[in-house]
């Protein structure tokens, strides 16, 4: 979701298999905690390849965003489990999300407005 459908995206999912194998063969492992590294590593695997990449444009929100966005709509997980897995306080994902909304909301008027202005 955070990638959609490339070679790069193809890439970072086998890094994060990789990663996640690792984790499964540890003699500490702990299967209740395996879906939380999962999302961890995949974050990881995601923010790096954006990062070296530059792939955000200016418009487009920023990493952190775009990730509670990805989870909340995308991934349609409750904000208590993105609160573990991004370890941020509820409140603090509440305050993203609304920014999330409002920028949401302003490209959804662009759009309608740039529409209109063409009919």
């Amino acid at each position: 979701m955070l990638l959609e459908q490339s070679n790069e995206a193809d890439k970072i999912t086998i890094r994060t298999f990789t990663e996640l194998h690792k984790i499964y063969r540890q003699d500490d492992f702990d299967p209740q905690l395996f879906s939380i590294h999962a999302y961890r590593t995949c974050i990881h695997q995601c923010a790096d390849s954006f990062a070296r990449r530059s792939l955000l444009s200016a418009k487009a929100l920023p990493w952190e965003e775009q990730l509670v966005k990805v989870m909340w709509y995308g991934l349609k997980l409750p904000l208590s489990q993105i609160s573990i897995i991004l370890q941020k306080s509820v409140p603090a994902l509440k305050t993203q999300l609304r920014a999330v909304r409002e920028q949401m909301t302003t490209q959804t008027d662009i759009l309608t407005s740039a529409n209109l202005s063409i009919i």
